[in-house]
């Protein structure tokens, strides 16, 4: 088992030192033509989104949110959906079983 002697942190779409967002093992089944390309993270840290011009934490530590499994965050420079969701897609895991 990995211990850190200190939280991760990694900067946010405002430069500001943050924690990362972390996968879940849950694939989201939606109704579009392509069903099952997106999958659940949690935010530890701020849930950046793209709002009135500016990167703002629209959703708070601990939020629920969604990205695309494979693909560039590039292609998404001010995020995606009504509030602007900052999108990652290389997001942290969090190994929570003992592997023995």
């Amino acid at each position: 088992m990995i211990r850190f002697s200190r939280p991760l942190r990694s900067p946010n779409e405002r430069g500001e030192a943050d924690y990362p967002y972390f996968w879940t093992s849950t694939t989201h089944k939606n109704a579009s033509d392509q069903p099952g390309t997106t999958a659940v993270y949690v935010a530890f840290g701020r849930a950046m989104g793209f709002m009135h011009g500016e990167w703002v934490d629209v959703h708070g530590a601990g939020s629920q949110r969604s990205d695309p499994k494979i693909g560039n965050p590039d292609d998404f420079p001010q995020g995606r959906g009504p509030q602007g969701d900052a999108i990652h897609i290389y997001n942290y895991v969090r190994l929570v079983r003992d592997a023995k």
